[in-house]
């Protein structure tokens, strides 16, 4: 009995630290771009954002700022990146990438 339990726990163990993060990784900077060439805004001013997906074919959105969701429409276009914002006393910054199209 004491076995099977043992070998549980093992076998637990070993599965949950198969699905951490590789700490070892260097590169903890956000990437370059998202998914669909999409580029990843997070972090710029509002107005830095949109020049940046502007020059990369696409258009910005803001459907969330400072956590409360904005009236948005549903219709789906290719080219459009929906962002959440922060107010900043320097203005508003891209705090995520909601969602594209």
């Amino acid at each position: 009995m004491r076995a099977v339990v043992v070998a549980t726990v093992m076998a637990m163990t070993l599965a949950v630290s198969a699905c951490g993060s590789d700490s070892s990784s260097a590169d903890t900077t956000p990437a370059e771009t998202l998914a669909d060439g999409v580029p990843n805004v997070v972090g710029q001013s509002v107005d830095d954002a949109t020049a940046t997906l502007e020059a990369a074919g696409f258009t910005l959105r803001i459907v969330k700022r400072d956590g409360e969701d904005l009236p948005a429409t549903a219709d789906f276009v290719e080219t459009r990146v929906n962002v959440a914002v922060e107010s900043q006393a320097y203005g508003d910054v891209v705090t995520e990438v909601v969602s594209t199209g």
